[in-house]
């Protein structure tokens, strides 16, 4: 009798997750519909090739915010990528004899969900607003603090997989300690370091709150990280509560963008993954 009511519970709750799952899916799949649907007709050669038009005028394109964004995205990249790695690599190979090591990877965990609006504030209240002005490079920083987290879990965690054995067949060789991290764990966790650094890259490649307290916008092409630059989310934004059709179609062009190249890193990711332990 109670083992017949733990199989009915069991099969209850089986239920219960596949609804909520398909109800996820469901949705999921009717926002990617709805941007696909808006999205491809405003795809074409102009919308990566032109400059804004002005406010009610037809035509023109995005090219400002796409290299912007590109520009904030890649040095985000080079701000957050090295320091989550080497901080990876220090809790992993050289945190295990201290204590700071687990609140330093407490924190890591804690920053992972912290809402990026908050991060954009900080860097507003540190770099913005004492300089005068908006930059590129705020949003840049803002963005590298929010990969760092994500950047430095994955590196401790696949780290942590190597088995110590490797380190010492490369300590009874001789070899300092530097070059086995860096000839034999490194090598060995490659694909789930490079894993991390893309999901990271796929995350903060959507976000607009902290753009909008650190790069703000900008309306014209720019290459001038010291100023002002243009970003494919605030733009998004910015257009979807304008008052033209022209920009409103041009917004979800954008935001069809982003949200194939999310796919396309997160697909990747996992299939790195799926690679790394097929096995």
């Amino acid at each position: 009798m109670i083992l017949k009511k733990r199989k009915v519970i069991s099969s209850l709750a089986l239920f219960v997750c596949f609804l909520t799952a398909l109800w996820g899916i469901f949705w999921l799949s009717f926002i990617i519909i709805d941007v696909l649907r808006h999205g491809i007709t405003a795809i074409n050669p102009s919308l990566f090739l032109n400059d804004p038009a002005p406010p009610g005028e037809e035509g023109g394109g995005l090219r400002n915010a796409f290299v912007g964004h590109l520009l904030i995205t890649v040095f985000a990249t080079l701000i957050g990528v090295p320091v989550g790695v080497l901080g990876g690599t220090f809790l992993a190979e050289y945190g295990r004899k201290y204590n700071i090591s687990k609140v330093i990877s407490t924190l890591a965990d804690i920053m992972v969900s912290v809402p990026a609006i908050i991060i954009g504030a900080f860097i507003y209240a540190i770099i913005v607003k004492p300089l005068g002005h908006f930059s590129g490079w705020a949003g840049a920083i803002a963005l590298g603090i929010i990969m760092i987290p994500t950047v430095l879990r994955t590196t401790e965690n696949m780290l942590s997989l190597i088995p110590w054995t490797l380190r010492e067949a490369a300590f009874a060789l001789g070899a300092p300690y530097y070059k086995v991290i860096i000839q034999v764990v490194y090598r060995g966790a490659a694909t789930g370091i490079l894993t991390g650094i893309i999901l990271a890259i796929a995350r903060v490649t959507g976000e607009a709150a902290p753009l909008l307290f650190t790069a703000f916008n900008n309306n014209y092409f720019s290459l001038d990280m010291s100023q002002p630059i243009a970003s494919l989310t605030v733009t998004i934004f910015q257009y979807a509560m304008g008052p033209y059709e022209e920009w409103h179609a041009q917004a979800w062009g954008a935001a069809l963008m982003i949200t194939v190249f999310i796919l396309f890193a997160t697909i990747t990711g996992r299939l790195l993954i799926k690679r790394r332990y097929k096995g």
